[in-house]
Parts: C-alpha cells; sequence; structure tokens
C-alpha cells in the first residue's frame, strides 16, 4: 500500500509520553492517531465476541498472539490510510513477526522512540488516572485535573488501572524492553529510527519531534 503522507510508528517505555506526543503530531501531520491499547480496551468495551478473546487472553496475563493483534490492526490501518494518506500507531508493532506484518500493509516513514528511564516510568504511570466514562488520561504531577480525582470534561470520577500500579508497571517494562530492543535494531538498519529523550518537557519532546518532518 501506498501512502502520500508520512506513516509513523511510535517506540518507548510505559509512561514515556507517546500518546501525548503522537496525538500533537497527529494534528499537525493532519492523520490519524491510532493507539493499539486503546482500540483493544473499545473491542473489550462494545461486549463483540472479539472483544470477550482479548479480554480472556489478557486478564490471564498473556500476550494476544502475533497474527491476532496483527490482523485487528490491519484494517485499521489501512482504512486510516485511505481516508487521510498516512497514519500514526502507537503500540504496534510489538514485536518482530508484527512489524513484518506491518511492512506487509505499509512501509513505514518514521520510528520515533522516547526513552526515558525505568524509574521515571513507574513515578509517571503511578501517577497516572483515567476517565472511566471517557477514556481521557490525567497524571498527577504533570498533567492533573483541576478538580481531585474528577474529569474536567465529564466529571466522571477517574481511576488508576490495575496495570498502572507498581509491580505491574515492573512486568510490562521487563516485556517491553525484551520485546521491542529488537524492534529498535531493525529501525535504525533500516534508517528511519529517531530516538528523543523523553525526560524533556512536554514541549521540547514536542519540538524535537517536529524537526523530524520540518
Amino acid at each position: 500500500m501506498i501512502s502520500k503522507k508520512p506513516v509513523v510508528i511510535f517506540l518507548g517505555p510505559q509512561g514515556s509520553g507517546k500518546g501525548t506526543q503522537g496525538k500533537k503530531l497527529s494534528e499537525k501531520l493532519g492523520v490519524p492517531y491510532l493507539e493499539a491499547g486503546k482500540l483493544l480496551r473499545d473491542e473489550i468495551a462494545s461486549g463483540s465476541d472479539d472483544g470477550k478473546y482479548i479480554s480472556s487472553v489478557i486478564t490471564d496475563g498473556n500476550l494476544l498472539p502475533n497474527e491476532y493483534i496483527s490482523s485487528f490492526m490491519e484494517g485499521k490501518i489501512i482504512n486510516a490510510i485511505k481516508e487521510n494518506g498516512g497514519v500514526i500507531v502507537d503500540g504496534f508493532p510489538r514485536r518482530l513477526p508484527q512489524a513484518d506484518a506491518f511492512e506487509k500493509i505499509v512501509k513505514p516513514t518514521n520510528v520515533i522512540l522516547i526513552n526515558i528511564p525505568e524509574e521515571e516510568s513507574i513515578l509517571r504511570l503511578s501517577a497516572r488516572r483515567m476517565c472511566k466514562n471517557d477514556g481521557r488520561i490525567y497524571n498527577l504531577i504533570t498533567n492533573p485535573p483541576k478538580k481531585e480525582n474528577i474529569c474536567d470534561d465529564c466529571g466522571s470520577n477517574l481511576e488508576q488501572r490495575e496495570d498502572d500500579k507498581p509491580q505491574a508497571i515492573k512486568r510490562r517494562l521487563l516485556q517491553y524492553h525484551t520485546d521491542t530492543k529488537p524492534l529498535v535494531g531493525r529501525y535504525e538498519d533500516e534508517k528511519i529510527l529517531k530516538t528523543i529523550d523523553g525526560t524533556c518537557s512536554i514541549e521540547e519532546v514536542e519540538k524535537e519531534i517536529w524537526k523530524i518532518f520540518e
């Protein structure tokens, strides 16, 4: 498939700010932002057969098979590019077989790795809260709600996801580093990887990312 606009993959440990930066870049480039995790959560919330399957796998602490997640994301990526000419994808691919599947759909033009230390990931994610109604993400340190534990947009209560608790974060980080290291090497070899220091302010990280596309 041929894209008319950038096809961007965001990589980075949990809490690195991929979602924040992906959405900002989406607005600047005029292409959709697809977050695999949110798409999966939406599927679970829909109550569909796929959602029930996804929930059963994740609840047991397992990873979705490469073939399944690749198939799940394929249609969404194709539709985004057909409608808008490009796409930004966060959370897929996560493993080499998924990267192979991605490139069968479309060749990525840019891969952005936002790096932060493990201690920073734990600190940031432990402070993360999500609106249980609309899914908006807050951070008690860097982006707190105006009223304690209340969503600015809809007034619903905020909650901490189970996978944002310290022990769960450590398990997720271990899996991330195991899975992502080969991806980083692959995209370095293809000369499409740009590494960004995610410990800087949101504004500074945004500026560094935008330099790639100016």
